[in-house]
């Protein structure tokens, strides 16, 4: 009977709200579009191009980007949604294992992968009018927080000791999650994709201190091993003085 009496009450509210209620919960078309014109405007007045044309076919190029991007996202925001729960969740099991987020991660990549065609076209026509220069500003400045180039740098900060080729491994995955970032307008998510890739980083360097442990312990048995052979030679040579130095009995 409760149970009945709960429906009926859910159903009741849920008549009370219009259609055009739920509508205006929605962004109006007006709102999507201001949206897209100040973070077009943001992105490419930021790069401050002296070229009036080439600024403007820039502004079109991203509009258009921006455009085709929020409407993939508004098919698929309900199943990244529940993957990204899921990898926090893989993510949060003790002891620690990054194997099951990992795998939802592929996931993720393959929603993503119908967007890439058009995130493509984007970067070439952003190519044909401004410098790679530019094009990796405009990218910085997309992603800026938590930032590729300042998160790179603050793995140099906190790992000083990293070789140059360390450095470039880095490096490199800071590139994949600013790209990754592209495919996305949301903080939050790219939040996310940055963490994913920032998990990737920390395990190389890990990967790094142990393999600088392993060889600090194992030159350390080498240096042991060296100081016991000495010792031996010099307590040898030490007897072997000492026999010719002892007067032979009579």
């Amino acid at each position: 009977m409760k149970r009945e009496f709960v429906a009926l009450g859910v159903v009741a509210l849920l008549a009370l709200v219009s259609p055009a209620a739920l509508r205006a919960a929605e962004p109006s078309a007006a709102d999507e579009a201001k949206k897209v014109d100040q973070k077009t405007n943001k992105l490419i007045d930021g790069l401050k191009l002296t070229d009036a044309g080439k600024a403007a076919t820039a502004k079109t190029a991203t509009r258009d980007w921006l455009v085709a991007m929020l409407a993939w996202h508004k098919e698929h925001d309900a199943e990244l949604k529940t993957l990204w729960s899921d990898w926090n969740k893989a993510r949060a099991v003790v002891p620690k294992d990054e194997f099951p987020g990992e795998v939802i991660a592929h996931k993720i990549d393959d929603v993503y992968a119908s967007l890439k065609p058009a995130y493509g076209d984007f970067i070439s026509r952003l190519s044909a009018e401004l410098s790679p220069e530019q094009v990796d500003a405009l990218k910085e400045s997309w992603s800026r927080s938590p930032g590729m180039k300042r998160t790179y740098t603050a793995y140099l900060e906190i790992v000083p000791d990293l070789s140059e080729q360390d450095k470039q491994v880095i490096h490199d995955r800071m590139l994949m999650a600013r790209e990754a970032a592209m495919l996305t307008d949301s903080d939050k998510e790219i939040v996310s994709i940055y963490k994913r890739h920032k998990v990737k980083v920390e395990q190389y360097i890990g990967g790094l201190q142990w393999t600088k442990l392993h060889q600090a312990y194992a030159e350390k048995g080498k240096r042991e091993a060296d100081a016991k052979k000495a010792e031996k030679s010099a307590k040898s040579a030490a007897d072997e003085s000492a026999k010719k130095n002892t007067p032979a009995a009579n």
